[in-house]
């Protein structure tokens, strides 16, 4: 075999590092001055043909400006040649690679694994964090243990400070310094092509940064509403009768909400898009939920349903052409779901007919006043199935939901700055919505119940989605009071605090302490907007979620990547949140990182930088705050974060503050609206400045040993005080501000 005269080339790749391409053997290396260990090391490439896997070597190489061009055969079969492109341009590698025999049935990339080398991302995965050891199928599936899941993402992160995304939809495995090849990372595609991008930067929030830039649009930009409480019930007994007892009843009990979410069977066929008998007034619904603050969040899903119930609409959909076909050409009928007789067929979003379709009724119910969709499903798209397009389904599995859930956000965002809540996922959904976790069981099963689904909502926000929620207490069957608890605990630290499931999730069911409880978190969660919502806007702006794993902040901490740690999590960039998801604990051992940390609840100070434990009693959650930290809160509670009508007795969101302080260091938070507040430990004095509202603020000091001094304007003017916040709860010292003047609150 001739071989290229050229043994090497090094080009610029980023400021301090150089990416090397060599031919003998053929490798792609990213390298950083002063170091002698490659950030990225990319050493081999085979094919499968027939079965077999074979490796390729270099036959040619060129050059010219920022692209590069390698041709590669099999030293056995010189007839099979192998194309990579590969083009440098700041801080990114675009490598594309094509076999021109189209019987090659899938290429092999292999990168070099580093002994302690670790690896975020692929997805919302229930299994790990760290994914280094593990096999990871990329494959959209009705999943949600092991290595199942609804949203594998083809993107990761190294912690050598490179990152990688797939550019195909095709089903892809990836193998990462598994225990019987400890030293390479192996990405397996099932086609003849592949590309993929790669960048480095600072292991983890700049990597994640670069990804959803590259994605091309914005982020999903959260409408306000969307954080506070949400009321969803099991689907079987749901009608118009229990939307309105879930509407009125909270609002009695004192339960805050915004959201109510109605789940399947509202429609007389599924997808027909018409309200059934059990909701007779749908319109009158949607009044009442406006009337008492809420917004309504509706079920939808990308089938028809072949069956006698839906005949009527199955038969319109199949004679206009909407649905997938076989490959004779003729519907194809396939299963739907977790029951084997459930039939139907996928919708087809690849023709402009069945998405104008799909998309006026979208707008018919965004128009009756629904301000946002549960889009579900989205797994079920069968490798053999032929669309409107000519592409199968081994193209479309995997992409279907980033198509489902991007024309249905485009339909329901010309009416209303709504929401979809989608439970299937692939690269390419981050701009058009939030994620739910799916079906999990209802108990403390560490592969498919509660602490499950703690891991997929930091695996979610390490992929590009920051806004996530989960059933509380499960799915699949009515929970314990304890898991109940527990699980009501840990929503009310999520961006979407939800209640779901098949069986009871009303807490007025439930004992009067788990309504006492519920209301409690309920209260934390809507309490805690302000921090929620300035977080929202940051991620969405920059793809950093506001659940972030703990290898995520705090990358350099010594023994970050033990598997104790993958339970406990970053609420924001100031929390730190240790969910109790044991039943038989009443001692907590929580893992802080280095320095002074405090209890969220009553300002105990804790070192950090080891383990600690904690009393875990049910109504208490471990949460902690790093000194420095400053969390706003509403004042007074609310009861919604949406207007209310003729309701005066329901409180609603207002501009006014409640702050806490941990002192112990210097520290700031700005606000979403600019405001900034800043506190000098040395001086212990708080600043609060570029207000543009007018507002009362109440503070309370989370060390008793500092008791407050004065509050000053711009002139030195002393302001008057009250004790107590809007709440009437003492601890506090409240003043009034006006827009545009900084003031200084002293302590002592």
């Amino acid at each position: 075999m001739p071989s290229p005269a050229l043994e090497s080339v090094t080009s610029n790749f980023a400021p301090n590092r150089q990416v090397l391409f060599s031919n003998h053997p053929f490798s792609v290396r990213i390298k950083q001055d002063g170091t002698k260990i490659p950030v990225f090391a990319w050493q081999a490439i085979r094919v499968r043909k027939n079965g077999n896997w074979i490796d390729m070597e270099v036959l040619d190489f060129d050059s010219s400006n920022e692209s590069f061009q390698y041709t590669l055969v099999s030293s056995s079969q010189n007839n099979m040649r192998l194309t990579i492109r590969l083009t440098v341009h700041e801080n990114l590698l675009l490598a594309e690679l094509q076999a021109a025999d189209s019987s090659i049935e899938a290429i092999a990339i292999d990168f070099a694994a580093q002994p302690d080398e670790h690896y975020l991302g692929f997805g919302e995965r229930f299994n790990r964090i760290d994914q280094r050891g593990q096999e990871i199928d990329l494959y959209v599936i009705n999943g949600a243990s092991g290595g199942l899941t609804y949203k594998p993402i083809p993107f990761f992160m190294s912690s050598a400070g490179y990152a990688v995304r797939l550019l195909t939809s095709y089903r892809t495995k990836v193998r990462l310094a598994c225990y019987d090849d400890p030293t390479v990372v192996s990405i397996r595609t099932e086609a003849n092509q592949l590309s993929f991008q790669l960048w480095t930067g600072e292991p983890f929030a700049d990597l994640l940064t670069r990804y959803t830039q590259l994605l091309g649009k914005p982020l999903y930009q959260p409408a306000a509403w969307i954080f506070g409480p949400w009321k969803s019930r099991d689907w079987t007994v749901e009608t118009q009768t229990t939307v309105e007892e879930d509407l009125r009843l909270p609002r009695q009990l004192n339960l805050p909400g915004s959201v109510k979410l109605i789940d399947a069977a509202w429609e007389a066929q599924l997808n027909d898009f018409e309200f059934n008998q059990n909701f007779p007034d749908p319109e009158g619904m949607v009044a009442e939920a406006r009337k008492l603050g809420y917004r309504i969040v509706i079920w939808v899903a990308p089938w028809i349903v072949k069956s006698d119930a839906n005949q009527e609409i199955y038969d319109f959909c199949a004679e206009q052409g909407f649905l997938i076909k076989n490959s004779a050409g003729r519907t194809y009928v396939h299963r739907l779901g977790n029951s084997p007789g459930f039939m139907g067929s996928c919708l087809d979003f690849t023709n402009p007919a069945t998405v104008e379709w799909w998309q006026t009724h979208i707008e018919k119910l965004v128009k009756m006043g629904f301000d946002g969709f549960k889009t579900d499903f989205g797994e079920q798209v069968p490798e053999d199935a032929v669309f409107y397009d000519g592409r199968t389904g081994l193209e479309m599995h995997n992409l279907y939901p980033q198509i489902y859930n991007q024309i249905t956000y485009e339909a329901m965002q010309r009416h209303t700055h709504g929401i979809l809540l989608a439970r299937s996922a692939w690269d390419g959904s981050q701009p058009y919505c939030t994620l739910f976790a799916g079906d999990q069981s209802s108990d403390f099963g560490p592969a498919t119940g509660f602490p499950s689904v703690i891991k997929a909502a930091q695996n979610a926000g390490l992929s590009g989605f920051p806004f996530y929620a989960s059933d509380i207490g499960g799915y699949f069957g009515t929970p314990t009071e304890k898991v109940f608890a527990r699980w009501i605990a840990f929503g009310a630290f999520l961006p979407i605090m939800q209640l779901h499931g098949l069986g009871c999730r009303e807490p007025w069911k439930y004992s009067s302490q788990i309504l006492d409880l519920y209301r409690n978190f309920a209260r934390i969660h809507t309490d805690l907007f302000p921090y929620i919502y300035t977080h929202a806007l940051v991620a969405s702006n920059t793809g950093v979620p506001l659940v972030r794993a703990m290898a995520f902040a705090f990358p350099h901490e010594p023994d970050i990547w033990q598997i104790d740690n993958e339970l406990q999590y970053s609420f924001g960039s100031d929390l730190l949140v240790s969910p109790v998801y044991s039943g038989h604990s009443d001692v907590w051992r929580v893992n802080l990182p280095a320095g002074i940390w405090r209890d969220y609840w009553d300002g105990t100070p804790y070192q950090g930088g080891r383990t600690i434990q904690v009393k875990a009693d049910i109504d208490y959650l471990p949460v902690f705050a790093r000194v420095g930290t400053i969390i706003p809160l509403l004042d007074p509670s609310a009861d919604t974060l949406l207007p209310v009508m003729d309701e005066p007795e329901i409180k609603v969101a207002g501009n006014d503050l409640r702050l806490q302080i941990y002192p112990g260091a210097d520290g700031s938070f700005p606000l979403y609206d600019g405001t900034v507040f800043s506190w000098q430990d040395s001086s212990s004095t708080l600043q609060i400045a570029s207000q543009p509202v007018n507002r009362q603020i109440s503070i309370r000091m989370m060390d008793s040993a500092l008791q407050f001094r004065h509050v000053m304007d711009e002139q030195g003017i002393h302001l008057p005080t009250e004790n107590t916040n809007l709440n009437g709860d003492p601890g506090h010292i409240r003043f009034q501000t006006m827009k545009g003047q900084t003031y200084q609150v002293v302590f002592k």
